[in-house]
C-alpha cells in the first residue's frame, strides 16, 4: 500500500488528499466544496476539500484524525 499524502494549503485553506505520491491529474467537482482527483484512466488519485478550516475560528492543530482498526 502507498503513502497517503495529506497537505494543508492556508493560504487557499484547501485540504489535499492523495493516495499515493501527488501527480498530474484531471479534477471532477462532487459539489459541497469535494474535488475528485482521477488520472486519465479513471483511477482516483485523491480529492480536495475546499474551505476546510471556518473563518471564524484560528488555526492552531490541523483537525485531522487517523484511526486504523
Amino acid at each position: 500500500m502507498e503513502k497517503i499524502t495529506v497537505v494543508y494549503n492556508k493560504v487557499g485553506n484547501t485540504l489535499d488528499v492523495w493516495f499515493g505520491k501527488p501527480r498530474k491529474a484531471i479534477c471532477e467537482e462532487l459539489g459541497n466544496g469535494f474535488i475528485l482527483k482521477k488520472d486519465e484512466k479513471g483511477e482516483v488519485l485523491g480529492f480536495e476539500k475546499l474551505n476546510y478550516v471556518k473563518k471564524s475560528r484560528p488555526l492552531s492543530k490541523l483537525p485531522v484524525e487517523v484511526v486504523v482498526s
